[in-house]
């Protein structure tokens, strides 16, 4: 066969021009990745916000840890605080404790005034009770001994007080470093943030409750009528001033 000969064939095409469609298949896994993977987001985030919110509900409605500072609890909390710096570690009930609230009772509070500090204290009465006042607590000042000015803030010299309904009085267990009801008068019981159920650390004090073997030396006339208050307040004042420990 004379002439020249051709030769048809494709056209060759570059890698990078090579495109193909994507299968049916393919694009439901791509599909069902990312709705899985927005799930699991979802799910992660759910969990989250559930575990937040119930260990803030737990936190502010039910229980808490906190550690006790500073000597006004001596020796009954913290006792090494001054010395070590070894603190201990309480967890206070929050359920519904402004009803369960007795005498001897340790509380965590916030301050009158001071919603954002809090005190630790013991109760020594509770609505309906009236305390004798020992001129000792009164607040002074150390370095000369004279009255401070929160001695007359709330009548301390009316020698006794009668707790009004709804507050509790309150003091520290070493009277000689504490500032207390003696200072700021009774409590309102809206501001308890909780009970102490037991020390939770150190680890030889865990599960212990040392404020249950502690007497206070305060004088404390238990709520009843008028007449008797009136004649037991008579015997305890014969008796001479309180003796604190």
């Amino acid at each position: 066969m004379c002439g020249p000969r051709y030769r048809t064939s494709a056209p060759s095409l570059d890698h990078d021009e090579v495109t193909s469609s994507p299968t049916p298949g393919s694009s439901m896994v791509n599909t069902a990745s990312r709705l899985l993977n927005w799930r699991n987001a979802r799910s992660v985030g759910v969990r989250f916000f559930w575990v937040f919110g119930t260990a803030t509900f737990v936190v502010d409605n039910v229980v808490q840890c906190t550690s006790v500072t500073g000597g006004s609890m001596e020796p009954t909390l913290s006792p090494l605080d001054n010395t070590t710096g070894q603190k201990d570690y309480v967890l206070w009930n929050k359920w519904e404790i402004e009803s369960k609230i007795r005498r001897g009772d340790i509380v965590l509070f916030s301050l009158p005034g001071r919603p954002d500090d809090h005190g630790t204290k013991r109760v020594i009465a509770t609505e309906g009770d009236t305390v004798i006042l020992d001129p000792r607590r009164r607040p002074k000042d150390e370095a000369s001994g004279r009255d401070l000015p929160e001695s007359t803030g709330w009548d301390m010299y009316k020698r006794r007080v009668e707790i009004p309904p709804g507050h509790v009085w309150v003091e520290g267990d070493n009277w000689r470093k504490t500032r207390d009801s003696n200072w700021y008068g009774p409590i309102s019981k809206s501001l308890i943030q909780g009970k102490a159920s037991a020390v939770v650390w150190p680890w030889d004090r865990s599960g212990s409750k040392p404020w249950e073997s502690f007497k206070s030396k305060t004088k404390v006339i238990q709520g009843q009528p008028r007449e008797e208050r009136e004649n037991e307040w008579r015997v305890l004042e014969s008796m001479g001033p309180n003796k604190p420990v």
